[in-house]
């Protein structure tokens, strides 16, 4: 990708190979993405948390919060968590 000043690749002018540069790229994004599901997780968990205070004591709650909790577990490096 070029830059929007100069038109060179952001590459360019570095000590980085383009396969290098690409490669930093796509953990920047892997990254990214992981943190947007994250969120996303935690958002669903603080709902389900909060309708179990309010008084949802259903089956279905329950396993969706274990399910969201093995998901957050495996994100952060437990993925033996899944499996349960």
């Amino acid at each position: 990708m070029a830059s929007r000043r100069t038109g060179v690749p952001e590459w360019e002018g570095t000590s980085m190979t383009r396969e290098q540069w690409e490669t930093t790229q796509e953990a920047a994004e892997a990254a990214w993405f992981r943190k947007a599901e994250w969120q996303r997780i935690t958002r669903q968990l603080e709902a389900l948390y909060g309708a179990m205070r309010a008084g949802d004591t259903s089956v279905y709650t329950r396993q969706r919060i274990g399910r969201l909790e093995a998901l957050q577990q495996a994100l952060c490096g437990f993925p033996e968590q899944l499996a349960a």
